[in-house]
């Protein structure tokens, strides 16, 4: 069994994947701070919506006790390398980063984690996992092995590990409030103490 330092201390753009119950979604965890550049390879797609929440942060010119508020972007932008190259300029921390294209693909940032990326089907999926992975320089994985709702840890360019501890599948925003309320039911009964 691998230890968990070890499983968290990976060197990879992409440190971890977790497929969801609709089949057409997933996301992937990485540094969002920092690499948003990886939005860059969507940039053919056209903006549909977006919703971007963020703050301004001047670094190490800003005085410790300045708080800037939280913004919503107002600008719209026609295409994400119109946004990537908006924000390269500015010193803004990006809250939350929400984009729904033309094709009916939506992405969406979980602060500074995690890319939820949603498709239209389970062929685009994949195909976008892959394509994603080999621009990380990681992969192949055989997508087909994974199982749905699981986090899995990459420990190699394309060896994964199942992250299982109590044998339950994560909740995503694709279950049912039966299928949760069952789930919750099922967490405290195994995590009792």
């Amino acid at each position: 069994m691998i230890s968990y330092f070890k499983l968290f201390m990976c060197a990879y753009l992409i440190n971890s994947i977790e497929l969801y119950s609709d089949r057409n979604s997933f996301s992937l965890s990485l540094d969002t701070k920092r690499n948003l550049w990886l939005l860059l390879h969507f940039k053919d797609l056209l903006i549909k919506d977006m919703s971007i929440y963020y703050q301004v942060d001047n670094g190490i010119r800003q005085r410790k006790k300045t708080k800037h508020p939280i913004r919503k972007m107002r600008k719209h932008h026609k295409y994400t390398s119109e946004l990537i190259n908006y924000l390269r300029n500015k010193h803004y921390d990006i809250i939350k980063l929400e984009l729904e294209f033309t094709n009916g693909w939506k992405i969406k940032q979980r602060p500074y984690t995690e890319l939820g990326i949603y498709t239209n089907s389970t062929k685009e999926r994949d195909n976008l996992i892959n394509k994603l992975l080999n621009i990380a320089g990681q992969g192949p994985i055989d997508i087909l092995e994974l199982e749905i709702n699981f986090l899995y840890i990459f420990i190699s360019e394309s060896d994964l590990v199942k992250l299982n501890v109590d044998s339950l599948a994560s909740p995503d925003e694709f279950w049912s409030k039966e299928k949760v309320a069952l789930w919750k039911k099922n967490f405290k009964r195994i995590n009792k103490l």
